[in-house]
């Protein structure tokens, strides 16, 4: 299990959660099971393109969060028992413009 360690702005998009229960639930879940299996399929996990070591999690049909792995594989592929660095929680289209 990856422990997640959280960036300042992601710190700084989820309070935006903090009014919302569902969503707050939903990214509590998301953040659960990241820690539990990265490499669980219903994360929707995927790299990011413009950040090549930027990945990104599906939280709910509208918002993803980004975020790094500690360490690489040889072969370049996460190695997801490394720590992971949360880097935002945006819209999905703002995500994907600005991952850090």
């Amino acid at each position: 299990m990856p422990k997640l360690i959280p960036s300042n702005k992601f710190l700084a998009d989820a309070q935006r959660f903090a009014r919302n229960s569902v969503l707050r639930g939903t990214l509590a879940k998301v953040l659960l099971q990241l820690e539990a299996n990265p490499a669980q399929p219903g994360l929707h996990i995927e790299r990011i393109v413009n950040d090549p070591s930027a990945w990104s999690a599906r939280v709910d049909s509208r918002y993803r969060l980004s975020f790094e792995p500690g360490a690489r594989h040889e072969n370049g592929f996460p190695d997801w028992r490394s720590p992971i660095l949360l880097l935002r929680v945006l819209d999905h289209d703002d995500l994907y413009r600005m991952p850090r």
